[in-house]
């Protein structure tokens, strides 16, 4: 009787099963198995080993898009967290139209991309953008920053815009987190004395630690997928100075039809995302043994 009921149970599992393998684990190694051959994205190919992994390495693509990805993702996750997590403790705070202060921070998040892509390259824009207006109202237009046309700050500027449109979101986990603490251990904090440093940085912040790699997760994603932002206010430039790892997939792809390229590079950003993504689940899960 247990094993017939143990049968009916796989039954109801495999069509979730089935789509799985179907979308996630046939295209990943479909990928991997492209990415040895010189497949143009028609016709036929040929079998020629690791010569686009070692191509992508002799050619710099490689460590130019692995380090632009490194950059665009430690800033949407340390910038990220840090304004979030500021940002709950203020309106965690009881003051006088909190609701209405939420919902204004959480309205970005409701923007889609090309929406959010098209208001900051006007505040971007040279000579007749919002940030060149300030500087001409105060008589200084020749100091106004070129951001998306200089190599130095194109990519932290697409990596700001990306975190302009996700901090709502994680503002919101990170309330939601606050509002959840318990009440008796803030008391009990109160009442032996500790000031409000001491009870943000030695008792709720550990005790958001769960919110902390949620949000830190959301941020990795956020920077690992980078290419919304990048395709449509930059287009990769400078130069390559913001050619993340997908922004290159895709103009490996779609652009060079170079798709043995294009799925050597996927790949090797499949091998380095679940490596950071182990390392830094791994690093939460020993704290929360810890905590």
């Amino acid at each position: 009787m247990k094993n017939k009921k143990n049968r009916v149970l796989y039954f109801f599992i495999l069509p979730a099963l089935l789509l799985y393998v179907t979308f996630w684990v046939s295209p990943v190694l479909m990928s991997f198995f492209y990415g040895l051959t010189d497949w143009s994205g028609v016709g036929d190919y040929n079998f020629i080993g690791l010569k686009n992994f070692q191509y992508l390495l002799k050619d710099g693509t490689l460590v130019n898009t692995l380090k632009n990805t490194g950059i665009y993702t430690l800033f949407t996750v340390v910038f990220g967290n840090v304004l979030a997590l500021t940002l709950a403790f203020i309106l965690n705070m009881k003051m006088r139209m909190r609701g209405v202060f939420r919902t204004a921070f959480y309205i970005p998040a409701l923007f889609s991309t090309v929406v959010v892509a098209f208001i900051w390259s006007y505040v971007y824009a040279p000579y007749y953008g919002m940030i060149y207006n300030i500087f001409d109202l105060f008589q200084m237009p020749e100091a106004a920053p070129n951001l998306l046309g200089s190599t130095k700050t194109a990519l932290i500027a697409c990596a700001f815009v990306e975190q302009w449109k996700t901090s709502g979101t994680m503002t919101l986990i990170y309330l939601a987190g606050l509002q959840n603490l318990p009440g008796e251990v803030i008391e009990s904090c109160k009442i032996d004395g500790c000031r409000w440093r001491q009870e943000m940085f030695l008792v709720k912040i550990p005790m958001l630690i769960n919110i902390i790699a949620v949000n830190v997760m959301l941020g990795l994603i956020n920077g690992f997928k980078s290419f919304d932002y990048v395709f449509t206010l930059t287009g990769g430039g400078p130069g390559s100075s913001t050619s993340t790892l997908m922004y290159s997939v895709y103009k490996l792809a779609f652009v060079e039809y170079q798709y043995g390229l294009a799925e050597a590079l996927a790949a090797s950003a499949f091998i380095v995302i679940l490596a950071v993504s182990c390392i830094v689940l791994f690093f939460f899960n020993k704290k929360e043994v810890e905590m």
